[in-house]
């Protein structure tokens, strides 16, 4: 099994992943843009937005981002330690993507509670958890559909 390679998958693995991916490439595109209306249009600001926030409503929305965000990134991590990179990226880039991204939850409790300066941290692993699914994604996408050669 450690020896798999997503390019060497069968056709039928590879359409799978490939509507996985961009289903979650979608799931994180209308995140953001929700998030962004959220907080800079309907609201002035993060700050605005989780002020107004009930706790309640705060922890029905953190439990299924805590869900979907361990569940996304590890089941891409998982895919992109199936491809041809180096030992460290294949090691740190997964770890990196989903701690960040469950860090990103955390501080909205920290914006709401601690202090609205908190929402740069926010920008920082929301950017982190998104470029480290957008550089797995497209490492899978490219060794299962573009990658030439033999596989060593």
């Amino acid at each position: 099994m450690f020896n798999f390679k997503v390019r060497e998958a069968p056709l039928g693995f590879k359409l799978l992943v490939t509507v996985l991916l961009f289903g979650y490439g979608l799931a994180q595109a209308l995140g953001s843009t929700m998030a962004y209306l959220e907080t800079r249009v309907i609201n002035p600001s993060a700050a605005e937005y989780f002020f107004y926030l009930k706790p309640t409503k705060l922890v029905s929305l953190s439990h299924p981002h805590f869900f979907g965000y361990a569940t996304l990134y590890f089941l891409t991590g998982l895919l992109f330690l199936f491809t041809e990179r180096g030992k460290f990226l294949k090691t740190w880039l997964p770890a990196v993507t989903v701690l960040a991204a469950l860090l990103d939850i955390c501080t909205w409790w920290g914006i709401k509670y601690i202090s609205a300066k908190l929402e740069l941290l926010t920008i920082i692993f929301g950017i982190t958890f998104a470029g480290g699914f957008v550089i797995m994604a497209v490492t899978i996408l490219y060794e299962m559909w573009v990658k030439k050669g033999r596989v060593e």
